[in-house]
């Protein structure tokens, strides 16, 4: 008889001594103790924001550290908007305008921190201030299309909101504004769509995030604040991430009158996909 201890796995079958040290240790339970590693790809905070004008390209190459840009063409690129630089590769850059173009240059308040070439990049123009008026016509800021044909994939773990105004807020209002008719609607769009949710108060708000403040107005100040942050990554919150698989677009709607705000800026907080 061997003078090794005979070893048993969890479903009763006797284990081969000279392998068990090739076994799984197990919890008192029978479960795997598992270690999470967080990933390594790019970190991602993406304002939400609405296409300004045409698209154009550059006419000069941007290298990494160039803090302007040399366009086709500047119509539509004004000071404070917010400039997006992309290529078929999947790679990307957001910055703001800094002052009006010269001539055909602007110039850019974050150094471009990847190169793109002019044969194949496209420049455009956006304003990632949601404090619109979408009553008449629905006003719709975004996030993506994502990857297209480089078949990148983003999960978005939480969404982050902030509105300022001049007067208090509390939680029958929308910011200072009265509670809003027809709300701002969250879905989800890849040619099928798919709604995650619409809120029109403060206290609908809070509600879905829970996470939410208001900050007053200080002494010398001249306008009031609300933050709120909806998370959907983490097993004590929704436990799940919201994919953008290549094509899909992350949609916010505004389909009242909110240009009453001084300013509603939503971000979109996760990290590319890697399997």
């Amino acid at each position: 008889m061997s003078s090794e201890s005979t070893i048993w796995d969890v479903e009763g079958n006797q284990i081969n001594p000279a392998v068990k040290e090739r076994q799984p240790i197990l919890e008192s339970n029978g479960g795997m103790p598992v270690n999470i590693q967080d990933q390594h790809t790019p970190a991602l905070d993406l304002k939400f924001i609405q296409a300004q004008g045409v698209p154009t390209t550059l006419s000069v190459d941007a290298d990494i550290e160039d803090e302007t840009l040399t366009l086709t063409s500047v119509t539509g690129f004004v000071d404070g908007c917010v400039v997006a630089l992309v290529n078929p590769s999947g790679e990307f850059y957001f910055g703001k305008q800094i002052g009006a173009p010269a001539g055909s240059v602007i110039t850019l308040d974050t150094p471009i921190d990847k190169a793109f070439a002019s044969a194949d990049s496209t420049v455009f123009c956006a304003s990632d201030d949601m404090a619109v008026n979408g009553a008449v016509t629905t006003q719709v800021f975004q996030i993506g299309p994502v990857g297209g044909a480089t078949g990148i994939e983003i999960d978005i773990t939480r969404l982050l909101g902030y509105i300022q105004s001049a007067t208090a807020m509390d939680d029958g209002k929308f910011g200072d504004l009265t509670v809003l008719t027809k709300g701002i609607v969250l879905r989800h769009n890849n040619s099928v769509i798919d709604n995650i949710w619409n809120l029109k108060t403060n206290g609908e708000i809070g509600l879905l995030c829970f996470d939410t403040s208001y900050t007053d107005k200080p002494p010398a100040g001249t306008s009031y604040g609300f933050r709120f942050r909806n998370t959907y990554a983490g097993q004590d919150k929704h436990g799940v991430t919201i994919r953008l698989e290549p094509g899909d677009i992350l949609e916010l709607l505004i389909q009242d009158d909110l240009s009453g705000l001084e300013v509603f800026n939503m971000m979109a907080q996760g990290h590319v996909v890697t399997d």
